[in-house]
């Protein structure tokens, strides 16, 4: 596995403090750990991911000279030069300034904090906070802010005073002083409709072309869910092995959760060797500490838990490199609420009088639970759609419904600003330079469930299995591929990825194709009204939870009387977040948070 990418800078020249001696020492102000470190003349540059310089392949001899000689030649702007995943640091001794990166997306993370004139950056939040020379603090906004997204959302992080640098942007240190900017904006610059059929033409092809970049050799699987991106991943990765591949995939033995026919489907198609994992209560019970221990923030995903099963497996058949479909449903159009939310959009359409006058009236009147359906529908449609976007998004979240009173402890509450993650939401939203809908949830869903979740999901879940992974969707020419592609083509009504569905048909089964959209989850609410050893963690994990006075006692009460008697899998998303609090506090031997602190 890469090495993980650690520094100090002292951006003022004075000594580093001893505390700070761990990695590897270049003078007397400046150390560095990570998996390529380049020196020339007064520049230093640390690398961790696989980058590459334009359309020239990821080389780790020789990416660090390359990468100095452009930054002298252009300076920041070369970073607008690299593709692939990748964290970067450039140090020039000389100027006392530092230059932060993250790759396009996000697949990398980067982590920084400056202590006086003592620049820390890192891979590892975890790692970057404890060289604070105040120690570590944790961060109370963002416990809070977990609770409602499920993850610690960029640029904040759990820990007082350290930040992870946010998706496509560059940080300039200097003089005790650090600013970001955005290096890469998607163009949004949609093609002709006459244009539809050729870049249609052009999607197999490209996604063929990015698997190659990720470098697969005869050690090298695919993750295989079944869906849409896995199954053309798998697909055109076995046809260019002539099928001598192998393709890893989860099963749950609980019906509504499970896509295996699917991903045979797959398998037989294209001649792959097919493993299969079936994940069982006990696997839960066994990873919960393992996962928890594995992130340097809490994080909310319960699938990581298969995920880790799945590349647990692809490792003890001896794969070192899998390939995952990650990122199609956020560039080609394929979450449901995707066409939830042109429904609810169109209601603002509307003439303002027949809104005003007899919609928002009528639904006021109506009582949710006893008018006949019909009505019941009206009202629920429209007062969801007066709820203006990102913040409609949660309308279906447990903790914004409940609303902070509820959930928090007092004195915690106090510590906190309740409307800050609906704020940077709105801002996340408005900062799209597109105004299309479309482009628009696209965009925010890059960064949150995408970057924030999804990715750190996957990769720090193969990281713990020791498997480097690979996401050839988000290789830079097949999301400007997937840019071009008008919004009405993209979605066709209420049919989620009209255009990639079409480019696929003939490769894939058409099984696949037709098949409804299915998330990758863990039917872990369900194991938790009859799984004994489950029942004890989870519940054992919740009694040590109050005692830390972040959650409200008497909403953990009764959210586990509502999933013993009520929706399992939806009150289960509230217990799971809970659990993964206290155990990442218990792995990551994390200091309280500060009471009834003035926000």
């Amino acid at each position: 596995m890469e090495q993980q990418l650690l520094g100090h800078f002292s951006l003022d020249g004075s000594p580093l403090p001893n505390r700070l001696c761990r990695p590897t020492q270049i003078g007397s102000a400046l150390r560095l750990d990570a998996a390529i470190v380049h020196e020339q003349g007064s520049l230093t540059v640390a690398i961790s991911g696989r980058p590459r310089l334009g359309d020239e392949p990821f080389d780790a001899a020789t990416i660090g000279s390359r990468f100095l000689a452009a930054f002298r030649a252009r300076g920041r702007q070369c970073v607008e030069q690299l593709r692939g995943s990748f964290a970067l640091a450039v140090i020039d001794r000389e100027t006392r300034e530092a230059l932060l990166a993250i790759d396009r997306i996000g697949i990398e993370t980067l982590s920084w904090t400056l202590d006086g004139a003592t620049l820390s950056f890192g891979t590892s939040a975890n790692a970057v906070a404890r060289a604070r020379s105040r120690g570590v603090e944790l961060n109370s906004q963002a416990l809070f802010d977990f609770m409602l997204g499920h993850m610690i959302a960029a640029p904040d992080t759990v820990y007082t005073g350290v930040a992870k640098l946010l998706a496509g942007h560059v940080l300039v240190a200097r003089r005790g002083q650090a600013s970001s900017e955005r290096y890469w904006n998607p163009p949004f610059e949609h093609a002709p409709p006459a244009q539809v059929g050729e870049l249609r033409a052009q999607v197999l092809p490209t996604i063929g072309r990015a698997i190659e970049r990720c470098e697969p050799d005869e050690r090298t699987g695919t993750f295989l869910s079944g869906g849409l991106d896995s199954s053309t991943v798998t697909g055109l990765f076995a046809r260019s092995r002539n099928g001598a591949t192998n393709a890893f995939s989860v099963a749950f033995g609980v019906d509504e959760y499970n896509e295996l026919s699917y991903a045979k489907a797959a398998v037989r198609e294209f001649g792959c060797t097919h493993h299969v994992y079936e994940v069982v209560p006990e696997d839960v019970v066994e990873s919960i500490p393992r996962v928890a221990a594995a992130y340097d923030e809490p994080f909310g995903n319960s699938s990581a838990v298969p995920t880790f099963c799945c590349a647990r497996l692809a490792q003890q058949r001896g794969m070192t490199h899998l390939l995952a479909g990650d990122g199609g449903d956020e560039i080609f159009g394929g979450n449901s609420r995707y066409v939830r939310h042109k429904v609810f959009e169109l209601y603002g359409k509307a003439p303002r009088w027949l809104r005003s006058w007899i919609a928002e009236p009528l639904a006021a009147r109506l009582n949710p639970e006893t008018a006949p359906l019909p009505l019941r529908k009206l009202s629920s449609y429209v007062r969801q759609a007066r709820v203006p976007l990102p913040e409609r998004f949660e309308s279906w979240n447990l903790i914004y419904r409940e609303g902070a009173t509820a959930v928090f402890d007092a004195g915690f509450l106090a510590a906190v600003d309740p409307a800050y993650p609906l704020r940077t939401m709105r801002e996340l939203w408005e900062s799209c330079p597109s105004k299309d809908l479309l482009d628009r949830m696209l965009w925010y869903d890059w960064k949150l469930t995408l970057a924030d979740n999804d990715l750190r999901k996957v990769s720090r879940m193969c990281e713990l299995a020791g498997i480097r992974v690979s996401y050839p969707m988000l290789d830079e020419e097949v999301v400007g591929l997937s840019i071009r592609v008008p919004s009405a083509a993209k979605i066709a009504g209420a049919e989620l990825r009209t255009f990639f569905k079409s480019a696929v048909r003939g490769f894939l089964p058409e099984e696949i194709i037709r098949k409804e959209k299915h998330g990758f989850g863990l039917p872990f609410g369900l194991w938790l009204k009859t799984h004994r050893p489950l029942q004890e963690l989870v519940y054992g994990s919740l009694e040590s939870l109050r005692a830390r006075r972040v959650i409200n006692s008497v909403f953990i009460d009764r959210v586990i009387d509502e999933h013993r008697s009520g929706h399992a899998s939806y009150y289960g998303y509230a217990i799971w977040d809970m659990v993964m609090i206290e155990q990442w506090w218990r792995h990551a031997n994390a200091p309280p948070v500060a009471l009834g602190r003035a926000k």
